[in-house]
């Protein structure tokens, strides 16, 4: 889609443009520089999809579009006060020439208007329906009232020439195959990027990442968007050193090393074999032990399940009458009642959902079964040793479902005294006996089994504890375990490898698939270990290729002590980033949805094959000598000058970071709703409150003086967005100090680096 975007050089202007080039659109960016700086767009001059065009919308131009943003006028008063008749000719001549031209070319319009048109609210929260109460000789009103004739005329437009039109009110602004890792709540996922889009569903309110802090250290923060658009344009799938592997496109960005270890982001395009990218030698997991449980508490099915107690007869006894009524509620007759009761008293069992009608205590002792299959241990006490057989039903087991036959069992294949020790564990962690099986394999080779014959541990494997019957992995949840108990699954894992004789310096593992090569690499992460991956043919016909997962360098290779190992990684290690070689490019063609996660503050990530940092990029441009607020207040703070607070400080501002503002303007431009719609943060904070918070985030030392308030200065800003909500499923994400803190890193490093322009 060709899309022009008027005062495109500006603030919001320039993050809505790296939006729309990301979605692969082409963009005319519109602008007189008046108030807009080229820095802000410097990235895209050279980019095919990309056209400046310095102009000045108070005269007409002609253009092809399919999408018009107008966001062409002077935002803050030091700007649209300097000249105020040029900043009304801008709100009025150029709304008109921007309508005539959506109506030649049949483009949508979108118009961005203020909160300003509400002047000194007298309603609070102010809603798109209320009128507003605004002087119109004041000196703002050459943006107030500007501003409300550009909407006038967007609306006549819209009814008289059928212009297609969007208008929204900005209250004040502040600046899939490739796997991730990512927290909803405390739950663990670690899928494809486009699972998670569709998973998330919108709604980032509880979803987390881990990532690197300042500090080079991983921790798990907050995300505040999830980014899906559609591209066609070059990406590269990087290969490094360990065999990890990333798709990126040609400008999305991942960590090289600078001159001081320390991560800069660099452009897909700009990598070249031999840089080296950051990848975790440590990964921090919100840890979730696994504790003793009931199986019941796990499994699906509830017909046909029944409890073994040795207080069957004293429970009938004693909630006879109520099983009566239950018994009667599910249909039977009363001459059945009695021989039912005997039914049960004569087979020690009782239906698991009249125990539950019932609701009788469960203790360690009780068995459950399957209709007449063998009864087997409700009770999981034993921890280490459950997590010991799941590491060792990783590598040998399988599970067997035959609806037809009503056979269904945990086949697990083993040898010699690893045969005996498989059945000892299964009858201590179950309580019965496996089958052993030996079959007469090809070629005279011998092929030993154990089998358990039980719906109920199918049902446990598979819906209760997430082990697929279809691909072998490593459910997520195994990840989040603490350190003791992930050692107890290696142990159990280690063994069924039949690897336990490892070499001294190194540890091995083979896995039949990639899926549980990828969780491998994770868990040893949580150890700070550095795990390599490489894949060779595979002997057995089954499966065509062997992943190794090898971690090298070690002082020794006992499993039992992985916590204290220590490896003599050759690499470059800064805090927790290990620096890897890129080996290998491959340039590929992308014409298909890319997503992205946003970070606030950190804007890093883990994704890819076994584990690399993927940078996001977003940030703040505000104008040193803005005018407004914030900028004022971050400016002052920086340069050691007192904060200046107008008034008593006591009148109140909203304030939404720009990533959630040009989220919302492109929900907008392409939803059916007309608007006006508001769009900003309904937290609302008083000037002085916010000058508090830039005080302590910058320089506690600092002074705050108070001067007489601007005249038509409003008390009141706070918008109502329910119909942003409700229309477009949009409200912010990102909280103010967050925002803020981005806002002064942005301040910091450019007034190092130029003076404020006067």
């Amino acid at each position: 889609m060709r899309i022009l975007v008027t005062g495109g050089a500006g603030f919001i202007g320039s993050h809505l443009i790296d939006r729309l080039i990301e979605q692969d659109h082409e963009v005319i960016c519109l602008d007189n520089f008046d108030t807009g700086t080229k820095r802000n767009i410097l990235k895209w001059l050279n980019h095919p999809y990309f056209e400046l065009v310095r102009h000045d919308i108070t005269e007409p131009i002609r253009l092809e579009a399919d999408q018009i943003y107008h966001l062409a006028c002077p935002a803050s008063p030091v700007h649209y006060q300097y000249n105020p008749v040029k900043t009304i000719k801008t709100n009025v001549m150029g709304t008109l020439n921007m309508l005539g031209l959506a109506k030649r070319v049949k483009a949508r319009f979108f118009l961005a208007s203020t909160s300003e048109v509400y002047g000194d609210p007298d309603v609070h929260p102010q809603t798109e329906e209320y009128r507003g109460n605004v002087n119109c000789i004041g000196i703002r009103s050459c943006y107030d009232e500007g501003k409300r004739v550009a909407e006038t005329l967007a609306f006549d437009y819209h009814r008289q020439n059928n212009v297609d039109i969007r208008v929204v009110r900005i209250f004040n602004s502040l600046t899939g195959d490739q796997k991730v890792l990512y927290y909803i709540g405390e739950k663990l996922y670690y899928e494809t990027f486009a699972e998670c889009y569709e998973r998330i569903n919108g709604d980032v309110s509880n979803v987390s990442v881990p990532c690197f802090d300042e500090n080079l250290k991983t921790v798990i923060k907050p995300i505040s968007t999830v980014w899906k658009h559609r591209v066609k344009k070059k990406g590269y799938q990087i290969k490094t050193t360990w065999g990890k592997e990333i798709k990126i496109t040609e400008d999305h960005s991942l960590f090289t090393r600078d001159e001081n270890d320390q991560p800069q982001a660099a452009l897909g395009n700009e990598l070249k074999v031999g840089d080296e990218i950051a990848v975790p030698s440590y990964i921090s997991f919100l840890e979730q032990p696994l504790q003793p449980f009931h199986i019941t508490d796990k499994i699906s099915i509830q017909e046909g399940i029944y409890i073994e107690s040795e207080e069957t007869i004293s429970h009938i006894e004693k909630y006879g009458e109520k099983i009566r009524e239950y018994l009667l509620g599910k249909g039977f007759n009363p001459s059945q009642l009695y021989p039912t009761l005997k039914k049960y008293e004569e087979k020690n069992k009782i239906p698991w959902q009249l125990w539950e009608y019932l609701k009788i205590p469960r203790s360690e002792k009780e068995r459950i079964r399957y209709t007449s299959s063998k009864a087997i241990k409700n009770w999981i006490g034993n921890v280490e040793e459950f997590l010991w057989f799941l590491g060792f039903y990783v590598t040998q087991g399988s599970l067997i479902q035959n609806e037809i036959m009503a056979d269904y069992k945990l086949l697990l294949k083993t040898t010699g005294e690893k045969l005996k020790k498989l059945v000892e564990v299964i009858e201590r962690i179950f309580g019965c006996t496996g089958e052993i099986e030996i079959k007469q394999a090809p070629k005279s080779k011998v092929e030993e089994c154990v089998s358990i014959r039980s719906k109920i541990l199918v049902d446990l494997m598979e819906n209760g504890l997430n082990f697929s019957k279809n691909e072998k992995d490593i459910p997520n949840w195994i990840l989040q375990l603490p350190q003791q108990q992930l050692i107890n699954f290696l142990q159990g894992f280690v063994v069924g490898n039949d690897l336990e004789n490892q070499i001294n310096s190194r540890l091995g593992f083979n896995c039949g698939s990639k899926a549980i090569a990828e969780k491998l690499v994770l868990i040893l992460a949580k150890f700070g270990l550095v795990a390599g991956v490489s894949k060779i043919d595979s002997k057995d016909k089954k499966t065509e290729k062997i992943y190794q997962v090898i971690v090298e360098e070690l002082d020794n290779n006992t499993i039992e002590d992985l916590s204290n190992q220590k490896q003599n990684i050759s690499a470059k290690i800064t805090g927790d980033i290990v620096w890897a070689k890129i080996e290998n490019i491959e340039e590929f063609d992308i014409d298909d949805d890319v997503y992205d996660f946003s970070v606030p503050n950190y804007e890093n990530f883990i994704g890819g094959s076994y584990g690399i940092f993927a940078h996001n990029t977003y940030g703040p441009r505000m104008l040193e000598n803005d005018g407004r607020v914030v900028s004022n207040l971050i400016v002052q703070a920086l340069q050691g000058i007192p904060l200046t607070v107008y008034g008593d400080g006591s009148q109140t501002r909203s304030f939404c970071y720009i990533s959630d503002l040009v989220e919302g303007f492109i929900r907008l431009m392409n939803q059916d709703f007309i608007g006006p719609v508001n769009m900003g943060n309904p937290g609302e904070y008083t000037i002085l409150e916010l000058a508090q918070k830039i005080q302590k985030m910058v320089n506690p030392d600092a002074e705050i003086i108070y001067k007489p308030l601007p005249q038509d200065d409003p008390k009141q800003r706070q918008p109502d967005i329910t119909r942003a909500k409700k229309y477009l499923g949009w409200e912010p994400r990102v909280p103010l100090e967050e925002g803020l803190k981005l806002t002064i890193e942005d301040f910091r490093e450019r007034l190092q680096t130029e003076p404020p322009k006067n």
